[in-house]
């Protein structure tokens, strides 16, 4: 990183310090009632119709046949709520925007709000335990994801209408894939566009303004932010950092050796 960009950076970092510290209780409380009028929902309406579907069914004969139902009416009224509900925030677009309450930085924290919704009331293990649960709550949401691709439970998405994953993917535990990142006082976002049969090893991180060509190898803990490799790369263990190789070194071609000559 240049000298220049190092001292923009700083300065940023400055700025950010001092706005954190006018950081007043009238707005902490605004960003709290943005962040349960989205994340809360979703959750309160899925268990409360789960639980009246089970209330009707008490009475019906074959009781136990329809209870087997209720697993469906929990995941079908969740994902609906969480659709819907992204259907009224605005359009996330990619760009750089300052940490306050305008629209872009509104649409980007709401999304990132109704995400949290499927950790909060319980049902991550449910939805990302089976390929189809996992398929319709990443559509649900906005993301462009193939059906079918791998996924460790403990694998982390963000910001899903910025992602594009191609089909026969995989990502193993602990991979963060995010089309976000801060810049001192402000969000990047951009978008993440990764290619088909495309594997991320465990602890991997991609960022925003990435792009992953099709049949790439990322080994783990390797970070990109605004890479493009294209087809076919392959990415040893802990080699890449943030668009800089962190620990790939040229190793020098072998020389044949002088051979002495006669006298």
């Amino acid at each position: 990183m240049t000298q220049d960009a190092t001292d923009a950076l700083a300065t940023a970092r400055q700025r950010f310090k001092h706005q954190s510290r006018a950081f007043g209780l009238a707005r902490v409380l605004l960003v709290d009632l943005i962040t349960m009028a989205f994340a809360l929902p979703p959750g309160l309406v899925a268990w409360w119709s789960c639980l009246l579907f089970l209330r009707w069914s008490w009475d019906r004969p074959g009781f136990a046949a329809w209870a087997l139902l209720a697993p469906g009416v929990l995941a079908g009224v969740f994902l609906a709520t969480c659709w819907l509900m992204r259907l009224c925030i605005p359009r996330m677009r990619p760009g750089t925007y300052a940490m306050e309450l305008s629209r872009d930085y509104l649409a980007w924290y709401s999304v990132l709000c109704l995400g949290h919704a499927v950790r909060i009331c319980g049902l991550q293990p449910f939805f990302f335990t089976f390929y189809v649960t996992k398929y319709l709550y990443w559509r649900a949401m906005g993301a462009r994801i193939a059906y079918g691709v791998n996924s460790s439970l403990f694998a982390i998405l963000a910001d899903y209408p910025l992602l594009t994953i191609g089909k026969g993917c995989t990502m193993g535990a602990n991979v963060f894939v995010l089309g976000h990142v801060f810049l001192g006082d402000k969000v990047q976002l951009g978008e993440v566009n990764i290619g088909d049969n495309v594997f991320l090893g465990a602890g991997a991180m991609v960022g925003p303004r990435t792009t992953i060509g099709a049949r790439s190898w990322i080994g783990i803990n390797n970070k990109l932010l605004k890479d493009t490799l294209p087809e076919d790369s392959r990415l040893e263990n802990f080699e890449w950092e943030h668009f800089n190789p962190a620990r790939a070194q040229v190793t020098p071609a072998p020389q044949a050796p002088v051979e002495a000559s006669a006298p």
